[in-house]
Protein backbone atom coordinates (compact mmCIF):
# COMPACT_ATOMS: atom_id res chain seq x y z
CA UNK A 1 0.00 0.00 0.00
CA UNK A 2 0.69 3.18 -0.91
CA UNK A 3 2.19 5.58 2.36
CA UNK A 4 -0.28 8.13 1.35
CA UNK A 5 -3.69 7.70 -0.30
CA UNK A 6 -6.92 10.30 -1.24
CA UNK A 7 -10.11 10.46 0.63
CA UNK A 8 -13.07 12.19 -0.32
CA UNK A 9 -15.43 14.22 1.96
CA UNK A 10 -18.72 14.05 0.75
CA UNK A 11 -21.36 16.92 1.26
CA UNK A 12 -23.34 15.09 4.43
CA UNK A 13 -19.51 14.75 5.86
CA UNK A 14 -18.81 11.01 4.99
CA UNK A 15 -15.61 9.80 4.03
CA UNK A 16 -15.40 8.13 1.02
CA UNK A 17 -11.91 5.66 0.61
CA UNK A 18 -10.80 3.67 -2.50
CA UNK A 19 -11.39 0.49 -2.85
CA UNK A 20 -7.72 -0.64 -2.61
CA UNK A 21 -7.19 1.44 0.46
CA UNK A 22 -10.67 -0.10 2.04
CA UNK A 23 -9.52 -3.40 1.27
CA UNK A 24 -5.66 -2.77 3.27
CA UNK A 25 -6.79 -1.14 6.05
CA UNK A 26 -9.79 -3.93 6.56
CA UNK A 27 -12.79 -1.23 7.07
CA UNK A 28 -16.39 -1.68 6.55
CA UNK A 29 -19.24 0.32 6.56
CA UNK A 30 -18.95 2.10 9.79
CA UNK A 31 -15.16 1.76 10.48
CA UNK A 32 -14.10 4.55 12.46
CA UNK A 33 -10.54 6.50 11.81
CA UNK A 34 -8.50 8.35 14.66
CA UNK A 35 -6.98 11.52 14.02
CA UNK A 36 -3.27 10.79 15.24
CA UNK A 37 -1.93 14.48 14.00
CA UNK A 38 -2.36 17.15 11.63
CA UNK A 39 -0.60 20.07 10.46
CA UNK A 40 -1.02 22.85 7.64
CA UNK A 41 -0.88 20.56 5.09
CA UNK A 42 -0.86 16.91 6.22
CA UNK A 43 -3.82 14.66 8.38
CA UNK A 44 -2.71 11.71 9.77
CA UNK A 45 -5.45 8.72 10.76
CA UNK A 46 -5.25 5.57 11.90
CA UNK A 47 -7.81 2.34 11.96
CA UNK A 48 -8.10 1.54 15.59
CA UNK A 49 -7.64 -1.92 16.47
CA UNK A 50 -10.52 -4.59 15.85
CA UNK A 51 -12.27 -4.65 19.68
CA UNK A 52 -12.08 -7.63 22.10
CA UNK A 53 -14.71 -9.93 22.41
CA UNK A 54 -16.60 -9.01 25.96
CA UNK A 55 -17.01 -12.18 27.75
CA UNK A 56 -17.60 -10.47 31.28
CA UNK A 57 -17.35 -7.58 33.27
CA UNK A 58 -13.93 -7.76 33.70
CA UNK A 59 -13.01 -7.00 30.08
CA UNK A 60 -14.64 -3.92 30.10
CA UNK A 61 -11.58 -2.32 32.33
CA UNK A 62 -10.71 1.03 30.92
CA UNK A 63 -13.78 1.39 29.09
CA UNK A 64 -15.40 3.62 31.81
CA UNK A 65 -14.40 6.82 33.09
CA UNK A 66 -13.66 6.55 36.96
CA UNK A 67 -16.65 7.98 39.28
CA UNK A 68 -16.20 10.61 41.83
CA UNK A 69 -18.88 9.10 43.47
CA UNK A 70 -18.01 5.74 46.29
CA UNK A 71 -20.58 3.44 45.08
CA UNK A 72 -19.85 1.08 48.17
CA UNK A 73 -20.73 4.31 50.28
CA UNK A 74 -23.96 5.10 48.18
CA UNK A 75 -24.91 1.28 48.59
CA UNK A 76 -24.36 1.59 52.28
CA UNK A 77 -26.60 5.02 52.65
CA UNK A 78 -29.17 2.85 50.26
CA UNK A 79 -29.23 -0.15 52.75
CA UNK A 80 -29.29 2.51 55.95
CA UNK A 81 -32.55 3.70 54.34
CA UNK A 82 -34.18 0.31 53.66
CA UNK A 83 -33.55 -0.43 57.16
CA UNK A 84 -35.33 2.70 58.10
CA UNK A 85 -38.60 1.61 56.39
CA UNK A 86 -38.78 -2.29 57.45
CA UNK A 87 -41.70 -2.47 59.71
CA UNK A 88 -41.04 -5.58 62.24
Amino acid sequence: MASAAALIVKDDGSIEATPELREALHMKPGTRLELVEHSAQDVHFRVPSPPQEIRSWRDLEGYLADSPIDLNEERRKERQRELEREVF
